[in-house]
C-alpha cells in the first residue's frame, strides 16, 4: 500500500489529482481548505467523485458527522482511535472499490496496489 501526505488541504486536492488515490482520508481541520472543503471539491470533480473519502475529526458533534455525510463521506471517524481500527476501516472502503478499467496502472486491482492520499493534523 502506497501512502501519499499533503500539507494542507490545497495540496490534498492536487495530490488527488496527481496521484488519482483509491481512498483519501481527509482530517475536518486541515489550512487552507479544511476537510469539508476538500470534500465538496473532490465530490464535484467527475474524476475524484467516486473515490472513497475517510473524513477525521477530534469533534464527537453530531453535526460534524451529518455535514461529512451530507457531502459525500464514505466513513467518519473521530480521534482518538485505536491503528487497528483505522486499519480496518481502510480495508473495508478499499475492498468496496470497483474500478472501470483495470488498464489503467495507477488504479490496477487487485493485491496491495492501492495508493492512499490524506492529511492527518
Amino acid at each position: 500500500m502506497k501512502v501519499t501526505l499533503a500539507q494542507n488541504g490545497e495540496d490534498a486536492l492536487q495530490r488527488a489529482d496527481s496521484d488519482c488515490p483509491d481512498l483519501l482520508i481527509l482530517d475536518v481541520s486541515m489550512p487552507i481548505l479544511d476537510g469539508f472543503d476538500v470534500l465538496r471539491s473532490l465530490k464535484a470533480d467527475r474524476f475524484h467523485r467516486d473515490t472513497p473519502v475517510m473524513m477525521l475529526t477530534a469533534s464527537r458533534c453530531e453535526r460534524d458527522v451529518r455535514r461529512a455525510v451530507s457531502n459525500g463521506a464514505s466513513d467518519f471517524i473521530t480521534k482518538p482511535f485505536r491503528p487497528d481500527q483505522l486499519v480496518k476501516r481502510v480495508k473495508r472502503l478499499l475492498s468496496g472499490v470497483h474500478f472501470e478499467s483495470a488498464s489503467d496502472p495507477k488504479r490496477a486491482v487487485g493485491g496491495s496496489s492501492w495508493t492512499v492520499a490524506g492529511y492527518l493534523a
